[in-house]
């Protein structure tokens, strides 16, 4: 199998920012992600749409002469999943080594080895995991083949230790994790009783910040979302389209995403959420009350602590 190259490429949302402070993200295979999100968008990416998943070699990452001084993982891919995990260790120690500040989105279970560098160097990480929703049937449909929300949370165990890790274990270990809600569906994800459940797990399991940011959808995606039964209703009341850092997609109206959104900012606040915040490359809500607590900014939250 052909092995995918190593690039670095600058990030071009807000958020990327520019100087020594420019931010650039790397992905470690390119092809389908072995997760199968239904609501992904990477899947209108030909590089992550097309074919088999195909991991970069280790001799691309062993060849790097200098690192950025920040650098995403991913923003197409899981940097964690199984197939590539172990790069993803040889790639943290020697950018970490490098001085480079790394900020990892996933949905999938560290490595013993991914931890132990991780906490090695945890001033230099702020570590992401995306759940929506505890619910194990809503992830089963929209979520296939991802860890589910438990083990996200707590890890996976073998034979009474714990073998891969969530959100749990690093927190435990000093590593600053947020709790990446994202993507939510309005009317599944969104309600008093989900949305609640959701922040005191993650607050229990010890992520002291919160991202909340709605679903959007292109209209070449449409028709595969509503076909969802569970998705119907929730596709139906996302019908204004709206900017989006990367052109216009479809989402819930801003006026209505600007209420459930201070909402569920006040329940992560009495919960003793740190930093609360909604991408706003995705949710252009305007101005928020002082003393909300919400932050209108991206995940990207690599200076939060």
């Amino acid at each position: 199998m052909e092995k995918a190259t190593l690039t670095f490429k600058h990030v071009s949302l807000p958020c990327g920012g520019s100087g020594l402070g420019r931010l650039y993200t790397v992905n470690l295979f390119t092809g389908s992600c072995p997760h199968s999100c239904l609501y992904c968008y990477a899947a209108g990416f030909k590089r992550y749409r097309d074919g088999d998943p195909r991991p970069v070699s280790p001799e691309a990452i062993r060849n790097i002469k200098r690192w950025p001084g920040r650098l995403f993982l991913s923003s197409a891919t899981d940097p964690f999943h199984p197939m590539v995990s172990g790069l993803a260790e040889e790639l943290l120690r020697s950018a970490l080594a490098a001085g480079t500040f790394v900020v990892i989105s996933t949905k999938a279970l560290a490595t013993p080895g991914i931890l132990e560098v991780l906490t090695q160097y945890s001033d230099q990480v702020s570590h992401t995991v995306s759940l929506s929703s505890l619910s194990d049937a809503r992830n089963r449909i929209l979520e296939p083949n991802a860890p589910s929300a438990m083990e996200r949370l707590h890890g996976r165990g073998a034979n009474g230790e714990t073998a891969l890790y969530g959100i749990e274990q690093f927190a435990r270990n000093g590593i600053h994790v947020t709790l990446k809600a994202d993507t939510l569906f309005p009317g599944v994800d969104d309600t008093e009783i989900n949305i609640t459940s959701l922040l005191k797990e993650g607050r229990g399991a010890g992520a002291k910040a919160i991202t909340l940011s709605y679903a959007f959808y292109r209209n070449k995606f449409k028709r595969k979302l509503a076909g969802v039964p569970l998705l119907k209703d929730s596709i139906a009341t996302m019908y204004e389209s709206q900017p989006i850092a990367s052109g216009s997609g479809f989402s819930l109206p801003l006026s209505e995403k600007r209420e459930r959104l201070l909402a569920m900012a006040h329940v992560a606040k009495d919960l003793g959420f740190d930093v609360i915040s909604t991408c706003r490359c995705k949710n252009q809500i305007g101005a928020v009350p002082e003393g909300s607590g919400l932050r209108i900014t991206c995940h990207f939250h690599d200076r939060w602590f």
